[in-house]
């Protein structure tokens, strides 16, 4: 069963078809013209190698055509002038002289945002919470952290006070130590 909505192209339709795309018309008034729809028309066309050739383009009505036909031909044969812009002639005030923002207000110390410390600043959290704060004090030599701090992360002690502190933290409950013996 055929196509109800198929266009049978004979030969009368293409040859309309192939003159009134070659003489630059758009695919769109080529369908119209031919009664089909316009995928059909470019479907026809890019079938026949009519796409790759080169065509004349037809000039863009700006106005109706009514208008047109009223001018003469003499203002026809001259090319429409663009309207001209208007230039400002108005004079530009002279530019304020730049002025640098202030720096921000420096936190207190032990209330550092992430962001507000400086390549010296002591990186020790304070908090619990994921919304961490840091000391923010000078650090001492290479180390992240002040000197106070410095003590805390550095000076471990033995493991007896190690194993000792974890069993009073967990108040009694099953404690391995580090060495993993059970107490």
């Amino acid at each position: 069963m055929a196509n109800a909505w198929a266009k049978d192209w004979d030969d009368a339709a293409i040859a309309l078809l192939s003159e009134l795309w070659l003489c630059g018309y758009s695919s769109g008034e080529c369908a119209r013209r031919l009664g089909v729809s316009r995928s059909a028309a470019i479907g026809k066309i890019n079938r026949l190698g009519l796409m790759r050739r080169d065509r004349p383009r037809l000039p863009m009505m700006a106005r109706a055509p009514a208008q047109i036909l009223l001018k003469t031909t003499e203002q026809v044969s001259k090319p429409p002038q663009k309207p001209r812009k208007r230039q400002n002639t108005r004079p530009l005030a002279p530019p304020e002289p730049y002025q640098a923002p202030p720096p921000p207000p420096v936190p207190p110390i032990g209330r550092f945002n992430l962001l507000d410390l400086r390549h010296n600043s002591c990186r020790w959290p304070n908090g619990e919470r994921p919304d961490y704060r840091f000391c923010g004090m000078p650090r001492v030599g290479e180390s992240s952290y002040c000197s106070e701090h410095h003590a805390m992360a550095h000076n471990r002690g033995s493991q007896r006070d190690y194993d000792r502190a974890a069993e009073q933290a967990l108040a009694g409950k099953h404690f391995f130590g580090r060495a993993g013996i059970e107490q």
